[in-house]
């Protein structure tokens, strides 16, 4: 069950907080996905790719991180299966969701905590279709090789 391997430790910010600031919890805290509340809601999150992409167009680091959230928030609940989950990640190629308990947010569930936690054959399928890179002139496909994950 996804509540035995999931991260409980849930840190957040707000829709209020600065790109600078949202990027300092990540340095602080070794991640690179932080999920955003306005007042007691969860309604989006940031990765470290989000705030990568934004830099273009990011005036101030001081900005706020609202404009640059992703708000379909997916997740997954405590009682759901680990399956149930890499299918998520697949079909929706992301790394990390949320996890629900009845209506509240509790949690973090990443493909490295399933990593860490089992085999599970699916895993290097969600690897690879996660991964996996498209330009305009070629298909790429990211390398998975057991033997370095």
């Amino acid at each position: 069950m996804i509540s035995e391997i999931m991260s409980k430790d849930i840190i957040s910010g707000n829709t209020d907080s600065s790109i600078k600031d949202i990027a300092k919890m990540m340095k602080e805290n070794n991640i690179g996905f932080i999920p955003i509340k306005d007042k007691d809601n969860y309604v989006g999150v940031i990765t470290d790719r989000d705030i990568c992409l934004a830099v273009p167009t990011i005036k101030s680091v001081n900005d706020k991180v609202k404009p640059y959230i992703t708000n379909n928030i997916e997740c997954v609940s405590t009682t759901d299966t680990i399956d149930e989950a890499l299918k998520i990640m697949s079909d929706k190629k992301i790394k990390r969701l949320l996890v629900k308990e009845k209506d509240n947010i509790v949690g973090i569930l990443s493909l490295s905590d399933i990593l860490n936690y089992t085999n599970n054959s699916n895993l290097i399928n969600t690897f690879k279709t996660i991964f996996y890179i498209h330009d305009n002139t070629k298909n790429i496909s990211a390398e998975i090789d057991e033997f370095y994950l």
